[in-house]
C-alpha cells in the first residue's frame, strides 16, 4: 500500500514540475503583441530598398487588411515623405503609448544568444519590427508586397511570424467579471526559410504542422507522439529554433 502511495506522489511530483517548465517555456516563446497604432512623439528608423536610412516621424499609416502599404513620414527639416512599402526593406516604429510600456530589456541578451542582432538597439526601446514581405493575405488575394510586424523577433532566425491584424480571438477565461486568461490570435503570418509566407490558422494548423517542423530529427523524436495545440505555436517554433541552432545550421 505505501509503495503505491509513494509512486503515486512520484508520478504527481513529475507531472507538476513538467507542467512548471512547459509555464516557463511558454513565457520564452511568447509572441510579441500585435500594434496598430503609432506614436507621434517617437521616431522611425527606416531602411530604403535604395539603401537609405531614414529617421523621421510618422505622420500617417495607410493600410489594406490591417497590413501596412504606405506611410506618410515628416523628416527634421520639416520635408514630407511618401513611401510605398514596395520601397522600404524594414521599418523600426514605435506604438503609441510608449511611454507607459515596459522596454523589452531582455531583447539584447535573447538576440546574443541566436548572434548578433542590429534589431536590438531599437527593440530594447519597445520599438517594433516590421519587414517587407510579399505575400498573399489569407491565402487569396494576388501577391503584394507590405510591410508586416514580426512577432517573435528573438527566435526569428529560421521560421518568422508575422502578426494578423484582423485575426480572430480564442474566447477567454474568466469568473464572475473578472478577465483571467486572453485569448489568443486564430490565425498568423508565417515565413519559413525562403519560402513563401503562409496565413497559418487555427483550423489548419494540423494539416501544416509536419512541414513546419518535422524536418528536424531532434524536434522530430521529441515531439512523436506529442498532440500538438495552437497554444504552443511559439514553443514549437522556439524549439525548433534550438535545435536547428545547435545542429549548427544558425546563421551569423
Amino acid at each position: 500500500m505505501k509503495i503505491k502511495f509513494f509512486t503515486m506522489l512520484f508520478f504527481s511530483a513529475v507531472i507538476c514540475f513538467a507542467q512548471e517548465d512547459l509555464k516557463e517555456r511558454e513565457k520564452q516563446a511568447a509572441f510579441d503583441p500585435a500594434y496598430s497604432s503609432y506614436s507621434r512623439k517617437k521616431p522611425a528608423y527606416v531602411t530604403l530598398k535604395s539603401g537609405e536610412k531614414v529617421e523621421a516621424d510618422i505622420k500617417d499609416v495607410d493600410r489594406k487588411k490591417g497590413q501596412i502599404n504606405e506611410i506618410k513620414f515628416i523628416k527634421p527639416d520639416g520635408k514630407k515623405l511618401r513611401v510605398k512599402a514596395e520601397e522600404i526593406v524594414d521599418l523600426y516604429m514605435a506604438p503609441s503609448g510608449l511611454e507607459k510600456m515596459n522596454q523589452q530589456g531582455n531583447f539584447m541578451n535573447d538576440a546574443t544568444k541566436w548572434g548578433k542582432s542590429d534589431a536590438s538597439k531599437y527593440m530594447n526601446k519597445g520599438y517594433t519590427m516590421y519587414t517587407n514581405q510579399m505575400v498573399s493575405l489569407k491565402n487569396k488575394k494576388k501577391e503584394a508586397e507590405f510591410l508586416m510586424q514580426v512577432i517573435n523577433p528573438k527566435f526569428s532566425q529560421f521560421i518568422q511570424v508575422y502578426s494578423d491584424p484582423w485575426a480572430k480571438q480564442t474566447a477567454s477565461i474568466g469568473f464572475g467579471g473578472m478577465k483571467l486568461a486572453g485569448g489568443i490570435a486564430k490565425s498568423y503570418y508565417i515565413k519559413k526559410g525562403d519560402e513563401k509566407v503562409l496565413w497559418l490558422t487555427k483550423k489548419d494548423f494540423d494539416e501544416h504542422f509536419a512541414s513546419l517542423f518535422m524536418d528536424n530529427a531532434k524536434f522530430k523524436a521529441k515531439y512523436a507522439d506529442h498532440k500538438f495545440k495552437w497554444s504552443l505555436l511559439g514553443v514549437y517554433i522556439l524549439d525548433y529554433t534550438e535545435f536547428l541552432a545547435e545542429d549548427g545550421k544558425l546563421s551569423k
